[in-house]
């Protein structure tokens, strides 16, 4: 998990040279190599970045577009909006939406509410919704909603239990 965390860091480096042309490719190389020797593999592709780590562990970063992960399969596909980032690991899943309406929103709730109904929490205010639920196969989700704002789908699997 440290490691992760260097790529992290790594990677708030790269986005600090965005849009420099060269300096951005030379940052991108730098931290990729640094990287390898700590035991972390980055590619970075555009605003998409992949951390690997050696046990195998991944972490998705900054896609435009639904993931493909078994974890949003385990959610309905949000279809309105734009998709402005999506952070992706083995076990969550984080996706956030903007430009969407009132009623773009609720039908994709009710939806989610088919599927995770159990330990479920619901909190409403005057601009907006959190919702929390599991859907008793070690998943849990919550969607937060601003209006004028947008929202974020967050996945996550259940950690097992220690003995």
């Amino acid at each position: 998990m440290k490691k992760i965390l260097i790529g992290l860091l790594a990677l708030i480096l790269v986005l600090s040279f965005a849009g420099c042309g060269s300096r951005e490719k030379a940052a991108e190389k730098a931290v990729e190599k640094m990287l390898k020797g700590a035991g972390v593999d980055v590619d970075i592709d555009g605003d998409k970045v992949v951390i690997k780590g050696e046990d195998g562990q991944e972490l998705t970063i900054g896609a435009d577009e639904w993931p493909t992960s078994d974890l949003a399969k385990s959610i309905p596909e949000f279809k309105g909006g734009k998709i402005v980032s999506v952070m992706e690991a083995d076990d969550s899943l984080f996706i956030m939406v903007e430009e969407i309406s009132d009623k773009e929103f609720t039908s994709y709730l009710e939806e989610i509410k088919e599927d995770f109904s159990e330990e479920t929490y619901e909190m409403k205010t005057d601009t907006g919704l959190v919702y929390m639920a599991a859907n008793g196969e070690d998943l849990s989700v919550m969607l937060t909603y601003e209006k004028d704002s947008g929202f974020s789908i967050t996945v996550a699997k259940a950690e097992p239990e220690e003995d």
